[in-house]
């Protein structure tokens, strides 16, 4: 059986929890890169794979500048949380649709909201929206809302950040939970 197919045979359950635990690594890997031993530790070890080697000595000199340590570590956390948006909704979204319940899906009252936001972050952050998305604003979730001002702007974090990544994602978890799919 091809990898491909075992992956389609998971529940969506466990594609999400595959995800969780993706996201509750970074942390730890942020957790871990911020420790005071980090730094030593950075200098004197590499990662290896086939016939490549990397050297974690850059990582301990970005990091011995607090601005680019800083820098460094919003961007593992953004990352983080785009791959933990878009991965939870694209599955769910297809094991709704293979299973025809996408509407069920469409129905939830964070689907188009987190739909933009979606698109937002597979898009450079910045909100371009269609005629669609147009005729449905504003699309609103847990006291935030996303107006047709918001077209060609870049999504801040301080409108959509850490926090809101991981309620949109127990929101996901929660419908799929339900849902049964």
């Amino acid at each position: 059986m091809s990898a491909s197919a075992v992956q389609q045979e998971q529940s969506l359950a466990a594609r999400l929890m595959t995800v969780q635990n993706n996201y509750v690594l970074g942390l730890a890997s942020i957790s871990l890169l911020t420790h005071p031993q980090a730094p030593a530790i950075l200098q004197a070890e590499s990662a290896g794979f086939g016939q490549y080697r990397v050297d974690f000595r850059q990582i301990a000199t970005l990091f011995s500048t607090p601005a680019h340590r800083e820098d460094a570590i919003k961007s593992l956390l953004i990352m983080h949380m785009c791959a933990l948006i878009k991965d939870s909704f694209e599955l769910t979204r297809h094991h709704c649709k293979v299973a025809g319940r996408l509407k069920e899906l469409q129905a939830e009252p964070w689907y188009n909201f987190c739909r933009l936001i979606r698109n937002c972050i597979a898009h450079n952050f910045l909100f371009v929206f269609t005629e669609r998305d147009l005729a449905t604003m504003p699309d609103s979730w847990r006291g935030l809302q996303i107006t047709a001002d918001f077209n060609g702007r870049p999504l801040p974090l301080e409108f959509f950040g850490y926090v809101h990544a991981w309620e949109m994602f127990t929101d996901i978890r929660s419908f799929a939970e339900r849902a049964g799919v």
